[in-house]
């Protein structure tokens, strides 16, 4: 696979949002770098599942801070739930051997991105946007945030 290079065509107009998008590219760039590695790969991946964990907390506050209507809030929290359930099984696969390469990782969380931040990031944007505000990283994660 070639690098997942940053589009700005992602982005959703909220800096922290924007940046907790792009670190996520970086670590899928640093995941598919560590494919002859699996040490490697494990910790990119624990860090990953965490990080998504602290980027989805941060929306999800979000939401309710801004009064985002409660049906997309659901359908949003779904599309969280299944990425995440989505990388776990992901990890559990490769580290019980039944995974031997990142590439069904990779292009899983590459077509998950590109789908919910188009559409489900940028809806809650445009909502948040027109309410004059913006995300911030919710405790705990504000002050303990995932270190890779």
């Amino acid at each position: 696979m070639t690098p997942f290079e940053w589009d700005p065509t992602l982005e959703t107009g909220d800096l922290v949002v924007d940046r907790q998008h792009m670190t996520i590219h970086r670590l899928f760039n640093q995941l598919e770098c560590a494919a002859d590695n699996p040490a490697e790969i494990m910790r990119v991946l624990d860090y990953l599942s965490e990080y998504v964990l602290m980027h989805f907390a941060t929306e999800e506050d979000l939401m309710a801070r801004e009064g985002f209507p409660e049906a997309a809030i659901d359908s949003h929290m779904a599309e969280h739930r299944k990425l995440t359930e989505g990388v776990r099984v992901k990890v559990l696969e490769f580290r019980r051997g039944e995974l031997t390469s990142t590439a069904p990782v990779l292009e899983f969380l590459r077509d998950w991105l590109k789908t919910h931040v188009h559409e489900c990031d940028r809806e809650l944007v445009v909502h948040v946007r027109g309410r004059g505000a913006y995300a911030r990283v919710p405790e705990p994660w504000a002050s303990c945030p995932p270190k890779l």
